[in-house]
């Protein structure tokens, strides 16, 4: 009678508890009825699980052996039903007089103003490039032309291509399906290589690899920079370690040749990635993990005298795509190194503080409320135990040591990697050392501290759950205390601007408790909270939208292609920042659109003494506003700058249409301009004559 009754006490604490997860989603989001849905769904998994879990137990070994042709049927299934997660959806809240429709494409979440590196760069950079036959080099956005490999790796018809999964839909398929094509591939990737590469570190525990690809793939780091480029070395990181390893330790010859080809693909897509902050700490701690994997399996290991053939076939391959592809971006790449942003940033490191060791405590509610602390993306975090699992390392290092634990070489080398970056975090590095060692690229170390918390609390809890009883009672309830007090302490008064303190105390408990059911070996309890944290943190922080009306069904853009007499000839958009990535996204040649790396000889023609080179010698978003007075730049942050541009300076460009919200009937007429105007949705198209 008393086992019924926890047993239907803990079953009613679960549904309880996936609500109160779900309430801030159907309080924020206007797609009621969807969560409803999630709702019932999520009930009859658990009822069916209290009731069945054999059964249970059965379908989700199913699907994790089956996992790579679900994988793939639902892979199909987006890319039929043409779903993504932009959010383009920003551009109907821009310009919603442009447009009849509404932002119903949105089936869960909203779109993210503060995204605007994806919707209002890389997408339409990759749109654009339909129009510009994806040819490596775009004069789409840029009188000298812009290489098309630096601006977010965009989908180009070369060798190249070959390396660049995630944008084979744009060229196969088009603009629409390409969309979903990249994000429904990127994410469906994160996921398996995230469970395979926690497979690696924690000798097959499933459960942990499932926990791993949830906390990797969902972790609110990774979704609030999904997009552009910065996910993509952490993905393509894991899948180097993962191809590596099995290619070393599997005997399947026909799994080898399947790596063999893959191998030069992954690392080559990882070079091109070209995001050094994050790349090159993520290539040595996949280098290592993979070399302690293999120390540690080394009876395993299995090497004919044909792999050295297929080493070099890897070696030969990969040098072909990426000297071709570097070689001729070299000159590109060194305007980009040599811009004053973000080319000359120096990391020395030395300014972090204590709560940087933990979980930012305002990651949880960043999808409800926008941080009152940089912007939601700069603030997001990898959900993490780590402090607690530092606490008992030295008494787990001591007991594994004794039980000869093979797999401790991988919970050292991870340690190592936490001790490194803590100093770096805390200390700092001299110039020279940064320098020597690479870390002055490092400019994104809570995101790669992050995530190696995260994979030293995975190797942590399988360790945890293979030795249940390691650990004395004493202990767990010493290092869960030691955690909540070093938690609480984190909590800052711009913490307590931004929410009450209560809520991060209940947040604190809930990690408390979290650790306690780790700690106590109750697995399946422990996956659900994780999910339950990550269904409140991140899984809607990208919005599940289908199709592309959103960026490309609107009245003014027939209007202006209209206006294009010849094929050189560009608009300029005016007193707007995403006006012209509307416009490029839509094949129209914009002059002022997103650049990379400097477009001198467009600012050579209005600025020939170079007088603003250091304003524009940078990756920029142009806002232009016209004027009679003289042309002069003017920096407003590190990324973006308006340009106040002589009206007579605008023929000194191959510019003849000019959109603007704005009127400047009188200031042409002041100067003498003759012109012909359309006035569109609260838009004026000019057509200087």
């Amino acid at each position: 009678m008393i086992k019924k009754y926890r047993i239907s006490l803990e079953l009613f604490l679960r549904i309880i508890c996936y609500y109160v997860a779900l309430l801030p989603i159907y309080i924020k989001y206007i797609q009621k009825t969807a969560v409803i849905i999630l709702g019932v769904l999520g009930t009859l998994v658990l009822l069916f699980d209290f009731f069945y879990p054999k059964k249970t137990k059965k379908i989700c070994n199913f699907i994790l052996d089956k996992r790579y042709f679900i994988a793939t049927l639902v892979f199909i299934i987006c890319l039929l039903f043409k779903l993504h997660m932009s959010s383009i959806g920003c551009y109907h809240y821009l310009f919603k007089n442009q447009s009849a429709k509404v932002e119903t494409t949105t089936i869960l979440g909203m779109s993210r103003s503060i995204r605007s590196d994806e919707y209002m760069v890389h997408t339409p950079y990759y749109f654009s490039q339909y129009y510009n036959d994806y040819k490596k080099i775009s004069k789409q956005m840029s009188l000298s032309g812009q290489d098309m490999i630096i601006g977010y790796n965009s989908p180009v018809k070369d060798i190249s291509l070959l390396a660049k999964p995630l944008t084979w839909g744009y060229v196969l398929l088009g603009n629409e399906y390409g969309l979903s094509w990249y994000f429904s591939l990127k994410i469906i990737l994160l996921v398996l290589i995230s469970y395979e590469f926690v497979m690696i570190l924690t000798k097959n525990n499933k459960k942990v690899s499932v926990m791993g690809a949830l906390l990797i793939a969902y972790s609110p780091a990774i979704q609030w920079w999904l997009v552009p480029h910065m996910a993509d070395v952490f993905l393509w990181s894991m899948t180097l370690c993962v191809i590596a390893y099995h290619f070393f330790t599997t005997n399947k010859r026909w799994l080898k040749n399947l790596l063999t080809i893959l191998a030069p693909l992954v690392l080559s897509v990882f070079v091109l990635a070209l995001f050094p902050s994050c790349q090159i700490p993520l290539g040595i701690i996949a280098l290592c993990l993979f070399i302690g994997a293999l120390v540690r399996d080394r009876k395993q290991i299995s090497f004919e005298k044909r792999d050295v053939f297929r080493i070099i076939y890897v070696v030969v391959i990969s040098t072909i795509i990426l000297s071709y592809s570097l070689l001729t971006s070299l000159d590109a790449i060194k305007l980009l190194y040599n811009t004053v942003y973000p080319g000359k940033r120096i990391s020395l490191g030395g300014n972090y503080t204590f709560r940087s060791l933990f979980t930012n405590l305002t990651t949880l509610f960043l999808p409800y409320k926008e941080s009152n602390v940089l912007n939601n993306c700069e603030v997001s975090d990898f959900i993490h135990i780590v402090v607690p699992c530092i606490i008992i390392f030295p008494l787990l290092y001591k007991k594994l040591k004794e039980k000869k634990e093979s797999n401790l070489i991988i919970g050292i080398i991870i340690f190592t990697a936490l001790v490194i970056e803590m100093i770096f975090m805390f200390i700092g590095f001299n110039e020279l050392l940064a320098k020597l060692t690479l870390f002055s690229y490092i400019n994104r170390m809570e995101l790669i501290y992050g995530f190696t918390a995260t994979l030293f609390s995975l190797w942590t809890i399988a360790v945890l759950w293979k030795y249940k009883s390691i650990l004395s009672m004493k202990v767990k309830i010493i290092s869960i205390l030691i955690f909540i007090v070093g938690y609480t302490l984190t909590i800052t008064k711009q913490n307590v601007e931004y929410l009450p303190v209560y809520i991060y105390l209940i947040e604190i408990l809930a990690f408390s408790v979290f650790v306690f059911l780790i700690y106590q070996g109750k697995q399946k309890n422990s996956i659900i909270m994780l999910f339950l944290i990550l269904l409140v943190s991140s899984f809607t922080i990208n919005p599940i939208a289908y199709g592309t009306s959103s960026i490309t069904d609107y009245k003014l853009i027939p209007a202006i292609k209209k206006t294009i007499i010849k094929n050189k000839e560009y608009v300029l958009a005016t007193n707007s920042l995403q006006m012209q990535s509307l416009l490029l996204a839509n094949g129209i040649k914009t002059i002022n659109a997103v650049n990379f790396y400097p477009d001198l000889k467009k600012w050579n023609l209005i600025d020939s003494k170079g007088k603003y080179t250091d304003i524009y010698n940078r990756y920029y978003h142009t806002e232009v506003r016209l004027t009679n007075e003289k042309t002069s730049f003017d920096l407003k942050q590190a990324d973006m700058f308006i340009l106040n541009l002589n009206v007579s300076d605008i023929k000194k460009w191959p510019v003849r249409t000019i959109v603007s919200p704005v009127s400047y009937d009188k200031l042409f007429d002041q100067t003498n301009i003759k012109f012909k105007k359309n006035k569109s949705m609260g838009y004026y198209v000019y057509v200087l004559e």
